[in-house]
């Protein structure tokens, strides 16, 4: 399995999409278990994400505190957690015949 990343916006087009038509309950379990299946190929991806996630977090941090004028205190940094969360996962197929 070789994992394609969809750029930003084609994941809201994704999010906004409507469900055409159901699949029967044995085709979605064999399509979660491969998913399952392949999550150690797609851990690098997604810490990447989290670091870079991170990053952009303590960048903000930074910019608001110079803003507002803070000098001095705690060296500002990001932990991040690792491995990250999944709190779901999505399986979109083509409608068949499509």
């Amino acid at each position: 399995m070789e994992p394609k990343w969809l750029d930003p916006d084609a994941v809201e087009g994704l999010l906004a999409a409507a469900p055409s038509a159901n699949v029967d309950r044995g085709e979605a379990s064999y399509f979660l278990r491969q998913l399952v299946g392949h999550l150690d190929t797609l851990r690098p991806h997604l810490e990447r994400a989290a670091e870079s996630r991170g990053q952009q977090l303590l960048e903000a941090h930074r910019r608001v505190r110079r803003q507002a004028g803070a000098t001095g205190g705690a060296t500002d940094r990001v932990e991040v957690q690792l491995p990250p969360d999944l709190l779901g996962l999505y399986i979109y197929l083509p409608t068949r015949g499509g």
